[in-house]
């Protein structure tokens, strides 16, 4: 009489898991649905004086995000611009680099609009390499206390069949050079987004 009781059960259980996964399965609808599962981006610090800060930029579809690249200026003063060195580092086994989008050269707050020269390298380990420096002849970007320049997007996606919670982005060895002289000033990097799926 017990194991037929625990059998019923049982047996009941299933069947409410069955009919719930079920109801939850399709997309929208009624207010008893779920959505699709979607990459999730969570902003880190804001814009900070004189430091690169990477912001959520908008879900480009499901799995790819886009995150936009932020040159904050300084407290008081200007800075004066005529590069950018930095890495971007993430969880490979999660993410993957998806690209880069420069600025439209229209934007009055675009770095360097009509110079950007990235170069993105060993996304494939979690890194991706940039370097943007201006065209000989171009001016040098005078950066404005509370102002901020657009550097440009990154977009990441997850990898495919990856489920996990907030990973950070991340930056490393970042630095602008000053015009003179021609040295690179390492600044301290802000904490970046997360992204989750």
């Amino acid at each position: 009489m017990m194991s037929r009781g625990l059998f019923l059960l049982g047996f009941s259980l299933a069947l409410l898991v069955a009919f719930g996964c079920s109801s939850s399965s399709g997309s929208g609808g009624g207010g008893g649905g779920t959505t699709s599962p979607a990459i999730v981006c969570i902003n880190g610090d804001a814009v900070s004086p004189d430091a690169l800060t990477m912001m959520c930029g908008g879900e480009t579809n499901s799995t790819t995000e886009q995150v936009n690249v932020v040159m904050g200026g300084p407290a008081s003063g200007t800075t004066t611009l005529r590069g950018l060195n930095f890495d971007v580092t993430f969880d490979p086994s999660k993410l993957q680099f998806a690209g880069l989008t420069p600025n439209d050269p229209a934007d009055p707050n675009a770095l360097f609009p009509s110079s950007v020269t990235p170069l993105a390298t060993s996304h494939t380990a979690g890194r991706v390499v940039v370097t943007i420096q201006r065209f000989e002849g171009d001016s040098d970007r005078v950066v404005s206390a509370g102002q901020y320049m657009n550097v440009f997007s990154l977009s990441f996606q997850r990898v495919a069949g990856a489920t996990f919670g907030p990973t950070p982005l991340t930056f490393d060895n970042a630095e602008y050079t000053r015009p003179s002289p021609l040295t690179p000033i390492g600044f301290p990097p802000v904490n970046g987004p997360t992204l989750s799926y």
